[in-house]
């Protein structure tokens, strides 16, 4: 499995090789985490020139490649190890490999049909459909979503949801994704559009929808891509939202790049998933070697 899983690693960055993007390495150790929704970063104690201080596992190299986009404006792609606090089961490990790119001047509709021909380069599928989130909730969990809280709970209780009235919106959201999910790509590689505004993450926002879409195969979510947003006061709101009750510091660093950050769109894959449905394997414990 270790020679097919380097030659899986290689085709990938054949891919964007010839699309001509720029393969980057950025640090692993960060000065601050990812702020992002739903993630934990892992902090390590460590001492660096006789000082104690805490640096940060990326999550992602989305920090740093954005960095890299607002000074250097190129296309530009990157496979590296991230790691992720709290997470276990055949489909999630705590360190993982991840591909991420960017490409400029280019929205996330541009994404989808560049993943679509990744798939076929590496012999996946040759089709793909793309699916409304709304659609996809009303098709597979018969409820109407709302992103007004109260309306999307009178929604539920409609269709004889039970739950704590004292849970919110992101709660409830997941709690029923997570049935959806497993029913998502089982014919095609499937992409869901038109997110709500409230799941935004860092997508750009049009007319109440975030330009955003993830893809499933077989009911494992593979990509999540964007549009990105570039106003920099905007950025911080989000992060400001993301990193609430979670004592996480900021990058202001990161911040200040997006006062010259180029319009363009980006997306991540979790190689070992996509990895998984290349070889047709049903774990990620039978790729660990």
């Amino acid at each position: 499995m270790v020679f097919e899983w380097s030659e899986f690693i290689q085709k990938v960055r054949e891919f964007f090789r010839e699309r001509g993007y720029l393969e980057v390495h950025t640090p692993v150790l960060l000065e601050f985490p990812n702020v992002d929704l739903n993630v934990e970063p892992i902090g390590l104690k460590v001492v660096e020139c006789g000082k104690e201080k805490i640096l940060w596992l990326q999550t992602s190299p989305e920090f740093s490649m954005k960095k890299l986009l607002s000074k250097h404006k190129k296309d530009i792609f990157q496979v590296a190890k991230v790691f992720r606090n709290n997470e276990c089961g055949r489909l999630n490990k705590i360190e993982f490999t991840m591909l991420e790119w960017y490409k400029i001047g280019a929205d996330y509709s541009y994404l989808i049909r560049e993943i679509a021909d990744l798939l076929e380069f590496l012999g996946i599928s040759k089709e793909y459909k793309t699916t409304r989130l709304e659609h996809a909730f009303e098709e597979y969990a018969g409820v109407v979503l709302s992103e007004d809280e109260e309306i999307f709970k009178n929604n539920l209780l409609a269709y004889g949801y039970e739950f704590d009235d004292k849970e919110d919106w992101e709660s409830l959201f997941f709690r029923i994704y997570v049935d959806v999910e497993r029913n998502l790509g089982r014919e095609k590689p499937e992409f869901i559009t038109h997110f709500p505004q409230r799941l935004s993450s860092y997508a750009k926002v049009v007319d109440g929808y975030a330009e955003r879409f993830e893809l499933y195969i077989k009911g494992i979510e593979i990509a999540n891509g964007w549009s990105e947003e570039t106003n920099p006061e905007e950025i911080r709101r989000r992060m400001e939202n993301f990193a609430r009750g979670r004592d996480l510091p900021f990058d202001e660093e990161l911040l200040e790049s997006y006062r010259d950050f180029p319009p363009c769109a980006g997306c991540s894959i979790g190689l070992e998933r996509l990895f998984m449905v290349y070889k047709g394997i049903n774990s990620l414990d039978e790729i660990y070697f």
